[in-house]
């Protein structure tokens, strides 16, 4: 059984945009840096809820959000 989306998945359009990145040699619209940044907050949140206080993160040297071309709209 073949499913539709009424929407476009953000996270099909990001991966296939990655995947044309890495066929076409192209840098990723959204580097990895970013992500790694929001599983850094992530893990400070769920420490903080085990610890019961604050935690605070040291800075990361701040690039650009988007460094490569933005994805292709598919259609």
């Amino acid at each position: 059984m073949e499913r539709g989306f009424s929407q476009p998945s953000q996270f099909a359009r990001e991966m296939d945009h990655f995947s044309r990145c890495v066929q076409e040699n192209v840098i990723p619209h959204t580097p990895g840096e970013e992500g790694l940044a929001d599983m850094r907050i992530i893990e400070a949140l769920y420490r903080s809820a085990r610890e019961g206080k604050a935690v605070k993160l040291e800075a990361v040297k701040k690039l650009d959000a988007f460094r490569g071309p933005p994805p292709k709209e598919e259609g």
